[in-house]
């Protein structure tokens, strides 16, 4: 009799043991921002912050296993608050970067999930320095290229400081002339841009929205009276 019981208790905490075994692999996706995008490539200022929300979200597996993402790789005098941070599917963390002093350039990445049942998944992206005032990446000589309604050219353009942080004054702006200055503004915090609706000299009305790098600027704008008094709407990319 006693060996009948010692066969079925052992029986059973093989079971047990089998079924703690075929727990559910977690699996789960990770954006760095709220609109589930692919993960992205951030530019923070030389001396500032700079945040990047971390969206973590379920897909499948064990319900309750803990995601720990941990940060690494980030250039001199850039810290981020926190670097590593553990929560339970779906949750979004703000990584709040500090910079003091940074040297400008491009810099390799790492975020790293862990979790207790799958092999830790590696996200890789760039953290680019700027200078503070992002509008000092377009200071002096600038290249345009304008794809318009109904013409394409290439021009020359200027870019000057207006003595507003963020804020960019462009001369002979689509190549409307010397006398067509007009003022660009930046924001550093999402890499956008726009042009509030003006007389920006020379006969030249526009409004205008865009997006910018620390390579090339893209503005697409709308004129409803430009030097020869034919609205026109274009594209306009400007690069250093």
């Amino acid at each position: 009799m006693q060996k009948i019981v010692l066969f079925f208790l052992t029986v059973g905490v093989m079971m047990a043991s089998c079924a703690k075994s075929t727990k559910p692999a977690l699996r789960y996706k990770v954006t760095n921002d709220a609109a589930d995008s692919i993960f992205e490539n951030i530019f923070i200022p030389d001396t500032g912050t700079y945040t990047m929300n971390i969206k973590v979200d379920f897909l499948s597996g064990y319900p309750t296993d803990n995601v720990k993402l941990v940060l690494t790789g980030l250039p001199a005098n850039v810290t981020a608050t926190p670097d590593t941070f553990s929560g339970v599917p779906n949750f979004t963390e703000s990584f709040v970067f500090t910079s003091k002093n940074a040297v400008q350039g491009t810099y390799p990445v790492t975020l790293t999930g862990y979790t207790s049942t799958v092999i830790p998944q590696v996200y890789n992206f760039s953290v680019t320095v700027i200078p503070a005032d992002c509008a000092a990446l377009y200071w002096g000589s600038l290249t345009g290229t304008s794809a318009c309604t109904s013409r394409s050219y290439i021009s020359p353009a200027t870019g000057v400081s207006t003595g507003v942080l963020n804020n960019l004054t462009i001369n002979n702006f689509g190549g409307y002339g010397l006398h067509c200055n007009v003022t660009v503004v930046l924001n550093c915090d999402n890499d956008s841009l726009h042009i509030p609706l003006a007389d920006y000299g020379n006969g030249v009305h526009l409004s205008g929205a865009g997006i910018f790098n620390a390579d090339s600027m893209v503005i697409w704008y709308y004129a409803p009276a430009t030097p020869t008094g034919s609205p026109e709407s274009c594209t306009l990319t400007y690069k250093k």
